[in-house]
């Protein structure tokens, strides 16, 4: 397990494994330039991601042209660049701050 940290201490804080995580992919996809300082991310983070935690739904649901839908646990808020980035670098887990739906 291979951990993204923040420096910045939070109570609501936890380590979640970035495949739980629905992120905008558009910076995998295109190939775009990380920008915001986020592209100086080696081993820690200034602020934890911020995601929203939902309910799957226990029907399994259809998407475009019949496929799957696949839900996730958690959906990024703020921070999609830094979870980009740590994939980047070969993270699994990330820390973040947990809200309720």
């Amino acid at each position: 397990m291979k951990t993204l940290k923040a420096k910045i201490l939070h109570p609501k804080k936890k380590i979640l494994k970035i495949s739980d995580l629905t992120y905008n992919q558009h910076y995998h996809k295109y190939n775009v330039k990380l920008d915001q300082g986020v592209d100086k991310i080696t081993d820690i983070m200034e602020n934890p991601i911020e995601v929203f935690k939902h309910k799957i739904s226990k029907t399994p649901r259809m998407g475009v042209g019949g496929k799957p839908y696949v839900e996730k646990l958690y959906s990024v808020h703020i921070g999609g660049q830094r979870v980009t980035r740590a994939v980047q670098l070969g993270y699994t887990h990330i820390e973040a701050i947990v809200n309720e739906w």
